[in-house]
């Protein structure tokens, strides 16, 4: 197969996920179609007087060698501890003033979405009620009123740290993840509740959530993993759609907390029967809008995002959160693993994309 020598995807990772199955399967991929790829770290990139790298890459197998400088970065470093490092900040100025595009640049934090998406009249309705900065008052007001809430660290992934607070009948409840396994405490106050939320969090930042009333699937809070890529034409295309069944115990619906993936359809068509392929519209084109205001806010080179989607007992379309690092949980899922190979076509075409887009730009300068 003909190879495409002008797009050169680095794909940049954490030490720990320099040969993920994420990555590798994005590799073979990328290979299928005749682009050169491989996973790099910050401090193998770091070296602006090279016009090679050491990456991890296919050749007759995958392994360690010198690649070409990358023309288009894909920046998939797991976690936000190695993000902050200050070699991964220079290799980003690095690519910067080289001129070489790379797209999901950082993590978001909850609080920054909030802000934008409630700032603009077409995202606002999808969100539920949010304190952005903690109000020892306020929140024990909204546990009144509201019956429950969630407690969210602004930087948290997975449902890590994530505490419900709920009034239990004269009692207030406080629930909290351990592992996999959730934690209840009980409390005749709600301000002795509240205090103790916080005092789980260990001073990390945090946003509060009131709960929405979720529609439930077997018995059990369901809401929606809709995962998008920016395309070649510039837009934004929902590629997969899956459902993410709680259990019955747990505070949220993550896989990682004992949530499982059902196929979305299954899910809407027993929900709504012949009407679910309108409601499913309905939940992709609020995805599209989310994902168009968050490049225009926060990201212009965006590409793929994550997002954590509901619809209430009342049929409102609710945006719990954006992934700009989004996991693949749900392409495991037998019905989804297609949409998976779409989901990595996706990332290579928008690499080739943005690649096309600054060398135009370079010319028009």
């Amino acid at each position: 197969m003909k190879r495409d020598t002008d797009c050169v995807i680095g794909i940049l990772v954490g030490e720990q996920n320099e040969r993920s199955p994420y990555v590798r399967s994005l590799l073979r991929t990328a290979e299928e179609r005749g682009v050169v790829a491989y996973s790099v770290t910050s401090q193998a990139l770091r070296n602006p007087d090279s016009n090679a790298v050491l990456g991890y890459g296919l050749a007759a197998t995958f392994g360690y060698r010198m690649q070409p400088m990358p023309t288009v970065v894909y920046n998939r470093i797991p976690t936000r501890r190695e993000e902050m490092l200050p070699v991964t900040a220079a290799v980003k100025q690095q690519l910067r003033d080289r001129g070489v595009p790379y797209f999901n640049e950082r993590f978001f934090n909850k609080r920054e979405v909030d802000k934008v998406l409630r700032d603009e009249r077409e995202t606002q309705a999808f969100l539920p009620m949010t304190m952005t900065e903690w109000n020892q008052q306020k929140v024990e007001q909204w546990l009144e009123e509201y019956g429950a809430l969630f407690v969210k660290p602004i930087a948290g992934s997975f449902g890590e740290g994530i505490c419900r607070a709920s009034k239990d009948g004269t009692r207030y409840r406080l629930d909290t993840r351990q592992g996999a396994d959730v934690r209840s405490y009980f409390y005749s106050r709600a301000r002795d509740c509240v205090l103790a939320c916080k005092s789980h969090l260990g001073g990390a930042q945090s946003i509060v959530q009131e709960e929405i009333s979720l529609a439930v699937h077997e018995g059990c809070k369901t809401d929606f993993r809709v995962h998008l890529h920016r395309t070649a034409h510039d837009d934004w295309e929902v590629v997969a759609i899956g459902a993410k069944v709680g259990s019955r115990d747990g505070i949220t619906t993550h896989v990682h907390s004992g949530g499982r993936v059902e196929e979305a359809q299954r899910v809407l068509t027993n929900w709504y029967g012949r009407t679910a392929p309108a409601v499913r519209d309905e939940l992709e084109a609020a995805a599209v809008t989310v994902c168009r205001v968050l490049v225009r806010r926060l990201d212009e080179n965006l590409g793929e995002l994550g997002l954590d989607m509901g619809i209430s007992t009342d049929g409102r379309v609710v945006l719990f959160e954006a992934n700009a690092k989004p996991g693949r949980a749900i392409f495991a899922h037998q019905t989804l693993r297609r949409a998976g190979l779409l989901s990595r076509l996706r990332v290579i075409e928008y690499a080739r994309f943005l690649v096309d887009h600054y060398s135009m730009a370079g010319v028009a300068r």
